[in-house]
């Protein structure tokens, strides 16, 4: 069969003269509506596609955003805990005792530090408690022989005088010599 290479014009032409424009018409008609149709189906598919990428995208942002408030909300309350401590004379270290999740406000925090002091308090009082019962007596400043060695050997040498070559006059020598002067 030989192909025969028509120009538009010269194809509406022979399809005229032929009788068939009504049916060739209906025909490619058919032919637009099915593309179209498919066009519009693939269109809705890949428009789908995006809205659900989309929506995922968005749900993702919204996720690293109250991820990125809640640390922010936890390191300003960790702030917050921090100064307390350092308020109420305890070290930072304590930090970690203190559940963070809960504490809102400012005074939350302050109970929470108060309450964790307060426990520190009553478990080294009942430390000192136990071993009181046990006979053992804590130390407190300097050991009792040095301390009192040191202060009476203090008040020797101040006491002495002019005996030992000190110009330091007593009381007591003030008033003889004065006495003395006057009699």
């Amino acid at each position: 069969m030989e192909e025969i290479e028509l120009t538009e014009d010269q194809l509406l032409a022979a399809i005229k003269e032929a009788g068939i424009d009504k049916s060739f018409q209906a025909y490619i008609q058919k032919i637009g509506d099915q593309r179209t149709d498919q066009g519009i189906k693939s269109f809705q598919k890949n428009q789908e596609k995006k809205d659900l990428s989309d929506k995922e995208r968005i749900e993702s942002l919204e996720t690293e955003l109250k991820e990125m408030k809640d640390n922010k909300t936890k390191d300003d309350t960790k702030t917050l805990v921090m100064a307390e401590l350092k308020k109420q004379n305890l070290s930072d270290k304590f930090l970690t005792y203190i559940k963070t999740d809960s504490l809102n406000d400012p005074s939350q925090i302050a109970e929470a530090v108060k309450n964790l002091k307060d426990d520190l308090l009553d478990a080294k009082q009942a430390d000192l408690d136990q071993k009181l019962k046990n006979g053992d007596v804590p130390q407190v400043g300097e050991p009792s022989s040095s301390g009192d060695a040191l202060t009476e050997s203090y008040a020797k040498a101040k006491n002495a005088g002019k005996i030992a070559g000190n110009p330091f006059k007593g009381k007591l020598d003030e008033g003889k010599s004065e006495n003395k002067k006057g009699e």
